[in-house]
């Protein structure tokens, strides 16, 4: 399955979410789940349901979705009547679906190192589930007077997805990554996701 319009699209959906107004503070932990991703994932004991928001996808983009989905699932896809699609699957072609979110993000990963326009970017480390990711920078004061921070946001809406469509819960479930300066081997920038995209809203 071709996904790179798709994270496109799921990009823009996360920064709007994040820049919306967050006040209401009285609602309980799914809603603010729902809201943090968008995306709802239901996991039985043979099928998982993934459930994608109007904004996401919406009945014109229908189409392409379903054969976008169908290049590597098989699944059932229905349009909800507020417009959110449902994606029903088994367990091993979800599976599969998250494998290809981590190629993804390990393909961004290997770009970014390759990149040499990234020059204090000597590599970049992440555990199993892609929650704590390090990247390690030449030295503190080369890599803050660059443009390399920039990377750290490809990297924290890629493991997003994963995230997200694996049905972790956003508002506790959060990804930490470490700017490591390879020369004293210290933490000199810790960026939280999804947190710092609210921080970005409230910037605005």
């Amino acid at each position: 399955m071709k996904l790179t319009r798709f994270f496109i699209m799921l990009f823009v959906v996360m920064l709007l979410v994040a820049c919306s107004d967050n006040n209401d503070q009285s609602q309980d932990t799914e809603e603010s789940t729902n809201e943090e991703s968008g995306i709802e994932v239901d996991k039985g004991l043979l099928n998982v349901e993934i459930t994608l928001p109007a904004s996401l996808v919406g009945e014109e983009g229908m189409e392409d979705f379903e054969a976008s989905m169908k290049e590597t699932v098989d699944s059932d896809i229905t349009l909800n009547d507020d417009g959110s699609v449902t994606v029903k699957m088994s367990k091993s072609d979800h599976k599969k679906m998250l494998e290809e979110l981590k190629e993804e993000f390990v393909a961004s990963v290997d770009s970014i190192i390759e990149d040499e326009s990234f020059v204090t970017i000597q590599d970049i480390t992440y555990n199993k589930d892609l929650t704590n990711i390090q990247m390690i920078v030449s030295d503190q004061e080369s890599f803050e007077n660059s443009f390399d921070g920039f990377a750290t946001l490809s990297l924290g809406i890629g493991s997003l997805f994963y995230q997200a469509f694996d049905g972790k819960d956003l508002t506790k479930d959060k990804i930490t990554i470490e700017i490591v300066d390879q020369s004293t081997n210290e933490t000199i920038h810790e960026i939280i996701y999804p947190d710092v995209l609210d921080e970005m809203g409230e910037e605005e």
